[in-house]
């Protein structure tokens, strides 16, 4: 036990997972609070702006929370600071223009985005917010994406903290009205992704004096992180457009139910997912140090780990559920029981990519997860218009996340025989 704790690795993941619980903690208080103080169909409709938030917020990153990790983690090992200085200008300048072009570009056609997310043209209105947020939300993860280049992990955690606790705070004052909730939000996060920046900024001696002349590396994040725009895109509309097809076929408050299916499994996934984002700067730095045989053993140690992990919370799914939906939400939502039990399985093969989503972009600029998302998203979309019941939109899901965990695992090792890399070895 003790040789774990001296390995900076395990140092890093230990507090990362207390970060991850209280993180957790929040989203659960959050879920709760806000399916009691709203109906089962705005609860629905609430779910849905978290979602298309979560799209929106991706596409406008670029691509810069996976590269930021990445080139930070690199300059850092070769002790450059005005590489790293660059890395975080360039990036922000893409961020800005990205999320500009794409708000103008979603509130010209707010009508038909409205009408293809909520199903009608009255919701309109959140467009604008849903930008607002998603932008602030964007600054936010720059922010800690630096962070976890440089290996502060703990500093990584509070951040992601404070944005949890910001959004549960500002809840318990405004109740009723998911406009202005949203709008609260917006303004808020963004006050506090600015202070956060202009902190950074400050103690890493970051300036835009000769802003012009500190962007040689602009071209660089944008080759890596343009391709990976669409499997950004895609990978959060995993989850909206399941619920986009309900909420058309079925109606808004089967949207809830199917919602609190997938609210279970991001409890749970963030366990795997906060691996990730210590692997991403962990495979950049072992690329660079030549250490890969180290790199390669803690994945595969992680990989039985996270199969037992995924086991665990099937068994307890099965035995407990109705339990855990009072619990997380109230009892009007134990009506989705078998649509959480047939979810819930999706857990095990997802696991699978959320192990080797970072390294994949750790050990290549080559975008395997991009490649890996869209051809299981396109067979995703067959299946979720071949489903004429709830329960077969839930094993949509199912089958789905089986084939991307199936072509992640094949991708990784093609990756690794690419990069002369014995993948057993």
């Amino acid at each position: 036990m003790k040789r774990y704790f001296k390995d900076s690795f395990y140092k890093d993941l230990f507090i990362t997972f207390l970060g991850q619980l209280l993180v957790m903690g929040i989203t659960f208080l959050l879920n709760k609070i806000i399916s009691n103080q709203y109906s089962v169909e705005d609860f629905g409709t609430y779910n849905l702006i978290k979602r298309a938030v979560s799209i929106v917020s991706f596409v406008m990153l670029m691509a810069m929370g996976i590269a930021i990790p990445k080139y930070i983690s690199e300059a850092n090992e070769l002790n450059d600071q005005k590489l790293k200085e660059s890395y975080m200008l360039s990036s922000l300048s893409l961020i800005i223009i990205t999320s500009l072009t794409l708000t103008t570009i979603l509130l010209i056609f707010k009508d038909s985005i409205s009408k293809l997310m909520f199903g009608s043209s009255q919701l309109s209105n959140y467009i604008l917010p849903i930008c607002m947020y998603a932008f602030s939300a964007g600054l936010i993860t720059y922010t800690y994406s630096f962070y976890r280049g440089i290996n502060n992990f703990g500093k990584f955690n509070i951040i992601g903290f404070n944005l949890q606790l910001l959004t549960l705070l500002t809840v318990l004052f405004i109740k009723d009205n998911l406009l202005l909730l949203h709008y609260s939000w917006s303004i808020l996060l963004l006050i506090y992704a600015t202070f956060e920046i202009l902190t950074l900024y400050k103690k890493y001696n970051f300036s835009f004096k000769n802003y012009n002349n500190k962007l040689g590396t602009l071209k660089t994040l944008f080759e890596y992180g343009f391709p990976r725009v669409p499997g950004d895109f895609v990978l959060f509309a995993f989850n909206l457009a399941p619920m986009i097809v309900v909420n058309s076929n079925f109606g808004t408050e089967q949207v809830a139910f199917f919602s609190a299916a997938l609210s279970i499994n991001a409890l749970i996934t963030p366990v795997f997912s906060l691996v990730g984002t210590i692997l991403l700067p962990f495979v950049s730095k072992s690329m660079v140090n030549n250490s890969v045989d180290n790199m390669k053993n803690k994945i595969k140690v992680l990989g039985v780990i996270y199969i037992i992990i995924s086991l665990i919370s099937i068994f307890i799914i099965y035995l407990f559920g109705e339990t855990i939906l009072i619990l997380l939400f109230n009892s009007d939502y134990v009506n989705s029981i078998q649509i959480v039990k047939i979810v819930i399985i999706s857990i095990l093969p997802n696991a699978f990519y959320l192990l080797l989503r970072s390294p994949l972009d750790g050990v290549s600029k080559f975008p395997y997860n991009t490649i890996c998302l869209m051809v299981s998203f396109i067979i995703y979309i067959i299946l979720l218009i071949c489903s004429n019941t709830i329960e077969m939109v839930a094993c949509s899901v199912v089958i789905t996340y089986t084939i991307l965990g199936l072509l992640s695992l094949g991708c990784w090792i093609l990756a690794l025989r690419r990069t002369n890399i014995n993948p057993s070895g």
